[in-house]
């Protein structure tokens, strides 16, 4: 057996499985259960359903549906030929960003590929409404993160080192060597990016570098710039401004002379650190187990990373492989982000998505518009972070409103939906224990069943609706 074989280990996942721990696995490692999911999940068996989201074959389903979203497979030239003098139309842009967004969380079968482009782009954070970046973030998304989610991280680092929405997010494309004029040093160096590279995209703030080493990591991508932000939107690496001099990095010595291979050899020393193994590992495990994962979780995962090469994949795998991360279908679970609240009420009421602005506009209320942290550091990925009254205000609004049919370019028929799978939509009781069945493993509280079961037939909203959208805002659905 190879080392790294040894390393990811082949635990077996729990044999004896029923619909609680089927709801557990959707929940965590994609956007939650559509009716027949559970069912699905229970037939495959974990391994197998597990193995298939880990492959992320194509969906040409989802690509069809995707199809009319034009935006979002143009090059960066294109878009700013076609919006950068126009800009009221400029809107176009983000509404397709946004539908797409939403569309794949909804509808994509590939859920743990949709979850991990959604969280390395959190990761690899740029801000969608500063200036440039409206015209390439969703070639930043589409190039940069997607290929890269479940392949290898030293290939992910590098294509968001070098894409034009990474280098006019953190400045690196105004980055220069120091100069001379008239016997005065004019600095020309943006530290930006030297800092976010280490802090935040690879070993982590607590990995002992100093300032020092930001300013030389820095100097290393000096010249890394944008051919033209007006029209082209390209890489472009400018020899005339690239610092030659020797630098030092954390360990990493570089000398002299070089060139656009400076920074390239700095991200390889950098994705092969230890500490962006144990960073990155422990972030994955802060996402799919819990905010505080287990300590023995973060070291397999880590091992897992360096053995392999930083390969996404079996690091993922490892993860899922814990027995620490099959314990969390008995606990309390991890409070959901508002995407995560928002996708997965759309799929437990299989709701069918042709336009994202109004689902995108809830977002934005509950705090998490789409595409737009403006801090680098992405959106937290602790769940705690995201509980809060006024969040939860929004929350209880968008599930009603969506058991109501009430929320544009989205469509749900949950009085059918209930019927179909088995329930009486006319008695609030049947559609409770339904709905508790199918889509929550049987989870809901005897607390939640027994508030919903006390609907009254009658009045101008169905029974199914009521019961629908006060189980869809109950404590059960906050948490995954």
């Amino acid at each position: 057996m190879s080392a790294a074989a040894s390393v990811i280990g082949t635990a077996p996942f729990p044999a004896d499985i029923g619909p609680r721990v089927a709801v557990h696995l959707l929940n965590r490692i994609g956007f939650g259960p559509r009716p027949g999911d559970v069912e699905r999940v229970l037939a495959r068996g974990l391994d197998r359903y597990v193995q298939e989201q880990l492959d992320a074959p194509a969906d040409p389903e989802l690509d069809s549906r995707l199809r009319g979203l034009t935006t979002l497979g143009y090059p960066v030239s294109q878009v700013l030929a076609l919006y950068n003098a126009d800009q009221r139309s400029i809107a176009t842009i983000l509404d397709e960003l946004n539908t797409a967004k939403i569309i794949r969380a909804v509808h994509g079968q590939n859920q743990l590929q949709e979850v991990l482009v959604d969280f390395w782009f959190n990761h690899f954070n740029v801000y969608v409404q500063d200036g440039f970046a409206r015209y390439s973030t969703a070639a930043y998304e589409r190039d940069a993160i997607r290929p890269y989610a479940l392949g290898r991280f030293r290939d992910l680092l590098g294509a968001t080192a070098g894409h034009p929405a990474m280098l006019y997010f953190l400045d690196n494309y105004l980055s220069r060597a120091s100069t001379v004029v008239n016997g005065r040093i004019v600095q020309g160096l943006n530290e930006n990016y030297g800092r976010e590279l280490m802090e935040l995209h690879t070993i982590g703030v607590d990995a002992g570098y100093t300032q020092e080493h930001v300013f030389d990591a820095a100097r290393c991508f000096t010249g890394w710039g944008i051919d033209n932000l007006s029209t082209s939107g390209r890489f472009v690496y400018r020899p005339q401004f690239h610092d030659r001099d020797a630098k030092s990095v954390f360990g990493l010595g570089v000398p002299a002379g070089g060139g656009k291979d400076d920074g390239d050899k700095l991200l390889d020393y950098l994705a092969a650190h230890p500490g962006a193994a144990h960073f990155i590992s422990k972030k994955l495990a802060e996402r799919f187990v819990s905010d505080d994962p287990p300590v023995r979780v973060v070291e397999s995962a880590a091992a897992t990373f360096q053995a392999t090469g930083g390969d996404i994949r079996a690091v993922v795998r490892t993860i899922l492989s814990s027995a620490e991360f099959w314990a969390e279908a008995f606990g309390s679970g991890k409070p959901k982000t508002p995407l995560e609240f928002v996708a997965s009420s759309l799929r437990a009421v299989d709701a069918q998505v042709s336009n994202g602005r109004a689902v995108a506009a809830y977002l934005q209320n509950m705090g998490m518009p789409l595409y737009s942290c403006v801090p680098p550091t992405g959106y937290s990925n602790r769940g705690a972070d995201w509980l809060n009254p006024s969040s939860h205000l929004y929350r209880m609004n968008f599930a009603l409103d969506l058991a109501a049919g009430a929320i544009a370019g989205v469509s749900a028929d949950v009085r059918g939906m209930v019927s179909r799978m088995g329930g009486n939509a006319e008695d609030a009781r049947s559609v409770a224990s339904t709905i508790s069945a199918r889509i929550f493993g049987n989870g809901l509280s005897a607390s939640t069943l027994a508030a919903a079961s006390r609907v009254a037939p009658g009045g101008p909203v169905s029974v199914a609706v009521r019961v629908t959208g006060l189980c869809l805002a109950g404590p059960e659905m906050q948490a995954r």
